[in-house]
């Protein structure tokens, strides 16, 4: 199946199961560390997202219109995935003890990927995933320095300047 065609179906699919699931899974209130964690996760992608809307990113919406968003599939991924996992979280164990080690996983996966970074990877991957060359940029000496900052450019582009 051709690359384009098996993602627009899968995107199809999800989107499609999102908003029926969402519709059936209830809404639960955050208690535990694991939990509360991922429930703040998740509000804050959500506010992203909807700061990103409201300064005119997408092309289906004018500028500050955030209502007249009509794709609104991620976003609804974004909710869903926030209430599924904390309504697992506060109502099983197993679960909430999952979730608790892909939170602790996630910061070693940040730390590792922070060793283990070079110059030559972050400008290749920063041309490869968001079609920004910066080769001649900045020194050697400046990546050594800003090597945490550079890294969040490359996991997210400009994304962490909404936090």
């Amino acid at each position: 199946m051709h690359k384009e065609l098996k993602l627009c179906l899968t995107k199809k699919f999800v989107n499609f199961a999102v908003r029926i699931l969402g519709r059936l899974v209830p809404e639960a209130k955050a208690t535990y560390p694991q939990t509360l964690m991922t429930d703040n996760m998740f509000k804050r992608l959500v506010k992203a997202y909807q700061i990103e809307a409201y300064a005119g990113r997408f092309d289906d919406i004018p500028y500050k219109q955030l209502p007249e968003l009509k794709d609104k599939n991620f976003m609804r991924f974004l909710i869903f995935s926030r209430k599924i996992l904390v309504y697992l979280g506060e109502n099983d164990r197993y679960y909430r003890m999952w979730l608790g080690y892909a939170l602790l996983l996630a910061e070693d996966e940040v730390k590792a990927e922070l060793e283990r970074l070079s110059m030559e990877d972050f400008l290749t991957l920063t041309e490869a995933q968001w079609e920004f060359n910066m080769q001649d940029a900045f020194p050697k000496e400046y990546f050594m320095t800003h090597k945490r900052d550079l890294l969040n450019i490359l996991l997210a582009n400009f994304l962490t300047n909404l936090a």
